[in-house]
């Protein structure tokens, strides 16, 4: 089976750069697949895009090495199970709140004995290689969504469960629950200890650890406190950013400023 090259990267003690995908196109997914990340993220929960946009997605992904991954829309076996098939290398489940929620998650990842996993890798067996039956439950990535207070004061309890490979932090819903500003703070001190104690939980369990840095300036300090999967960049945030500069620099030589 084609390997997890995020799991190569943790293992070598160094940190994944991932980048998030929101606009529903095959051709943009190329385009940012073709930038380097080490992943990508089709967001199926809050970005425009539908199960058949993913497939697409994903295919586009696949014309370089950078590792294709999926947030599901719910934790909801059926979506997990086709979006694995569709050849997924890792699923974010959103807003698990509970063991028993990281549990459903998991074994909806994992082929029996380790879950409930239905057989029917699709795509996945073309893209990831035949032995994909054999191989799967060690190299598709499990990542639960630590982003409200009921995960957070729960975190050693999610942190424990058999099969799951590590949290990834939503800071905005995150600081919204402990009733802070969506205009993240990552240095707000109660957002700081929340942050802690996911890295805790997630160390002693030897977990991963992601999240949202929502800009590059936030990246070395994310590092330094640990976080393993960094992501600085979302598609349609960029094309935002880029498309105001342009306008502005414009508007500037032409004395419209």
């Amino acid at each position: 089976m084609r390997e997890n090259k995020l799991k190569h990267l943790w293992e070598e003690n160094k940190i994944a750069l991932n980048a998030w995908l929101t606009i529903p196109s095959a051709w943009t997914a190329e385009v940012m697949a073709q930038a380097g990340f080490d992943s990508l993220t089709i967001d199926l929960q809050h970005g425009l895009i539908d199960y058949q946009t993913a497939l697409a997605m994903l295919q586009a992904i696949s014309t370089t090495s950078v590792v294709p991954l999926v947030r599901s829309p719910w934790n909801e076996p059926s979506i997990i199970m086709r979006l694995l098939d569709a050849g997924a290398y890792g699923v974010i489940c959103p807003m698990v709140n509970s063991r028993a929620e990281a549990e459903v998650f998991v074994q909806a990842c994992c082929y029996p004995p380790a879950g409930n996993r239905s057989f029917g890798p699709t795509r996945a067996a073309v893209y990831a290689g035949g032995d994909y039956f054999g191989s799967a439950n060690r190299t598709v990535l499990t990542l639960a969504m630590i982003e409200t207070t009921q995960a957070l004061e729960r975190v050693e309890e999610i942190a424990a469960t058999p099969g799951l490979d590590g949290f990834y932090v939503g800071p905005i819903d995150l600081s919204i629950s402990l009733g802070l500003s969506e205009k993240v703070d990552f240095d707000q001190p109660r957002f700081r200890e929340a942050l802690e104690r996911i890295l805790k939980a997630a160390k002693a369990n030897n977990l991963v650890t992601g999240i949202h840095t929502i800009s590059p300036r936030n990246v070395a300090s994310m590092a330094k406190r640990g976080f393993e999967m960094l992501t600085p960049a979302t598609d349609t945030i960029l094309l935002d950013v880029a498309a105001r500069d342009v306008l502005a620099q414009t508007r500037q030589v032409l004395g419209r400023a």
